[in-house]
């Protein structure tokens, strides 16, 4: 993780990705950007995006994953992409602007 945040141009959501991504680091979970947290908020919680849970309370979430709580939240993530697919989610709509 220090080594690629010592690139230029690589952030937190950067090193996020490339541990999962291209390195296949299940367990590597820490970062949550203010875009995210609003979905997770509603996807886990069904709290309302614009009042989003904690970060903190997020990461302390995904915990019970184990060391797979990033490979967790990736299906989380096919699952509601796959369903905007197939219906309508205003809520969803809203943050996406499509």
């Amino acid at each position: 993780m220090e080594e690629l945040l010592n690139l230029y141009g690589v952030g937190p959501a950067t090193v996020w990705y490339l541990l999962f991504d291209v390195f296949h680091h299940w367990d590597f979970f820490n970062h949550i950007s203010p875009w995210e947290q609003k979905i997770y908020s509603k996807v886990f919680f069904n709290q309302d995006p614009e009042n989003p849970v904690s970060k903190e309370k997020l990461l302390k979430y995904f915990e019970r994953f184990g060391k797979y709580k990033q490979l967790a939240v990736h299906y989380a993530w096919e699952d509601l992409w796959w369903k905007h697919k197939n219906q309508n989610i205003p809520w969803l709509e809203k943050l996406i602007r499509v």
